[in-house]
């Protein structure tokens, strides 16, 4: 007799405790939900994106043509589906002319949205969020990113760039000349291909940069180790670290050897100024 009771309390109680592996689980994955839009462009798209909490995903669409694709989802239990579809169904996307808006300033409490961008590669681009990261491949002549806890990679860009994040890596990638800014609080920063002004910083996390100084070049970091690679380029150079060594795989005129921590003079017979101050860890040059 007990233990047909105990039998019969295990299948009475199981839906409780059993709940969030089961039909819990399954309402909250079905509450996410999608939208499409697609702009047709006349001029140059100027285009800003603005998300409280969401992956900004960026990739290079057709000339004269903007397509957003998002998906809305809650964070936790308070949004209703009901909310969520009045969301996808009235997604905030504002234009006036070539000038458009994805997104809102205004918090949306609870709510995740992811976007999926396709624009033209000549296109104005700028892009913030509050929590997550940001993806940029061939979009932008001019580009700006922020990240407050997410990390940022953008590649294939051909004009400026300016990236900076409170807790995130940044990676950038150019084919073409332009100015690069990348600072970020706690992260590590990869640049690659450049060809124009630099500065780069951050308080804790390593640095690694390749290209050509066709501009003054600033490199920093409180406690992380830099790696430059310039290949053939000229430049006149100055690496300082106050906890650590220069190690330079070039040949540098004028350079005193008898500092460890300290390399200047001119690679290939000089040229634009390239600056690397490191507080604690090693430089190397190559």
């Amino acid at each position: 007799m007990k233990g047909r009771i105990s039998i019969l309390a295990f299948f009475t109680l199981a839906p409780f405790w059993l709940a969030p592996f089961g039909p819990a689980r399954l309402s909250a994955e079905a509450a996410e939900q999608s939208f499409i839009r697609t702009i047709n462009l006349r001029d140059r798209l100027d285009l800003t994106i603005v998300s409280g909490a969401g992956t900004i995903q960026i990739s290079e669409g057709p000339a004269g043509m903007l397509r957003i694709t998002g998906h809305v989802k809650a964070n936790d239990w308070r949004p209703t589906d009901d909310r969520l579809r009045d969301i996808a169904a009235n997604p905030p996307i504002r234009q006036e002319g070539n000038i458009i808006r994805i997104g809102s300033t205004e918090e949306l409490a609870h709510i995740i949205i992811d976007y999926e961008i396709e624009a033209p590669a000549d296109s104005i681009i700028q892009a913030s969020s509050s929590v997550g990261d940001i993806f940029d491949d061939g979009v932008g002549l001019s580009a700006r990113f922020i990240t407050g806890s997410g990390s940022i990679h953008a590649t294939g860009l051909r004009g400026n760039v300016d990236v900076s994040s409170k807790e995130g890596d940044i990676e950038v990638e150019q084919v073409g000349r332009g100015e690069v800014k990348a600072v970020s609080g706690t992260g590590n920063l990869e640049l690659r291909n450049l060809e124009g002004p630099l500065h780069a910083a951050t308080d804790a996390g390593n640095i690694k940069v390749s290209g050509v100084p066709a501009g003054d070049w600033s490199v920093q970091t409180g406690k992380g180790d830099v790696e430059l690679s310039l290949g053939r380029a000229a430049c006149t150079i100055d690496a300082q670290t106050g906890a650590g060594r220069v190690h330079s795989e070039l040949s540098i005129e004028g350079a005193n050897s008898s500092d460890p921590r300290h390399l200047a003079g001119r690679i290939n017979g000089g040229g634009h100024n390239v600056i690397l101050q490191v507080g604690e860890g090693d430089i190397r040059i190559s």
